[in-house]
């Protein structure tokens, strides 16, 4: 197991990917490859050198600080956005989630199939277009990659799949729908393990599983169906096995009101604990700490701590302004880090709370920019971020670089 080390991180690459906002980040190999994916379902691989390059600053462009490099690939077969990304431990493959209805499995030491050009800096593009008056940078060629298909693809869901979780060693990934269907899907064998179904007019937002695979960890939220009938909140855990109710968390944090009341009054109860819903989840590596992100726009985002076995809240850490989009456990347990609305991705000492490093700055506010997901390198050396003003970008977490 690898140990996180936080001394004094370093911003070392701010990759384009402009366009329909970036959603989901994930590392592949050793943390050299990187892969995103955005609303177009596009999902696009980067190499990345052992150093950047010198960079300065271009004039009038305050928000960028690291150079970009071109992507090398691109990986075709999602129709629609992509949601989430995840990867094995080792990084040799990627799950991606998409609005498409699909849940793929992606080789990283595939052979490329194809050719393509992408563009990724189109708003760039634009802006110096209406600049000169002149569509001279319209016209210019993008850039050549080569391009591979998934190995697998993972059929079932029926609506937009916007939840997805791997356990620890990489054998099983857990995906939730829109229509509140839960999977879980074996990677050796690539079928699937078990299905649920939760409440039917609820959404998966979030869904995480032990390290050993067994539990999984389910969040439902949907905000309402009139003005006064509010959906409860979900919030469980499951036997994958079986399929059988563990524990219902919201029932442990709201015992007079959970599960069933679903009235105006019960709702502005739990609504402080869950805010606009917990869409993004995690499990620690011992298995015995639930982390649950309070997301959507809300006024301080903050990552519920909840006791695996007796679902109780250890305590809230880590608040970012307007909501949090995506948490996860460092690889020893020791910190949180996650990303939010308020353009920050943030680590905490999961101990006692401490925030021990703030990267990026917030730039304007909810309806500007956020950052919309994290990924950590399988060494835990660096961390990446997605952001939706047309960004990834990558961080060392050890101010000497790469």
């Amino acid at each position: 197991m690898a140990e996180m080390i936080v001394d004094k991180p370093k911003l070392l690459w701010q990759l384009q990917f402009e366009g329909a906002w970036p959603m989901a980040v994930a590392f592949a190999d050793s943390g050299r490859r990187l892969v995103a994916g955005n609303q177009d379902g596009r999902l696009l691989m980067w190499d990345l050198p052992e150093q950047p390059p010198a960079f300065e600053p271009p004039k009038g462009k305050a928000d960028r600080l690291a150079p970009s490099a071109p992507p090398s690939r691109m990986l075709t077969g999602h129709t629609n956005g992509v949601t989430r990304l995840v990867s094995t431990p080792d990084g040799k493959w990627i799950v991606s989630a998409s609005l498409d209805r699909t849940v793929r499995l992606w080789d990283m030491n595939a052979v490329p199939t194809g050719d393509a050009e992408v563009v990724v800096d189109i708003e760039t593009r634009q802006e110096e277009a209406k600049r000169s008056r002149k569509d001279d940078a319209l016209k210019q060629p993008g850039i050549s990659v080569k391009t591979q298909e998934s190995a697998q693809v993972f059929t079932g869901h029926q609506d937009w799949i916007e939840a997805l979780g791997i356990n620890d060693d990489g054998q099983r990934v857990i995906s939730g729908d829109n229509s509140s269907n839960v999977y879980v899907w074996d990677l050796a064998s690539r079928k699937e393990v078990n299905h649920w179904k939760g409440r039917p007019w609820n959404w998966i937002v979030a869904t995480a599983l032990s390290p050993d695979g067994q539990t999984a960890l389910v969040s439902e939220y949907r905000y309402k169906r009139d003005d006064f009938d509010i959906p409860s909140s979900g919030l469980k855990l499951w036997n994958v096995a079986d399929a059988a109710e563990k524990l219902d968390l919201m029932k442990v944090q709201f015992p007079k009101y959970m599960p069933d009341d679903t009235s105006y009054g019960a709702a502005q109860v739990w609504r402080k604990f869950v805010a606009n819903g917990l869409i993004s989840a995690d499990i620690s590596p011992d298995g015995k700490l639930l982390a649950l992100g309070q997301g959507g726009e809300t006024d301080k985002g903050q990552v519920h701590l909840l006791d695996a076995v007796t679902g109780t809240l250890v305590r809230s850490i880590t608040g970012h302004q307007y909501g949090v989009t995506d948490i996860r456990f460092s690889q020893d347990g020791k910190f949180m880090l996650s990303t939010g609305r308020d353009t920050s991705l943030r680590i905490t000492q999961v101990e006692d709370g401490k925030e021990v490093a703030q990267l990026g700055s917030p730039r304007g506010g909810q309806f500007k920019d956020w950052l919309s997901s994290l990924a950590i390198s399988p060494d835990q050396k660096f961390v990446a971020a997605t952001d939706i003003a047309g960004f990834v970008h990558v961080w060392s977490l050890v101010g000497s670089g790469a």
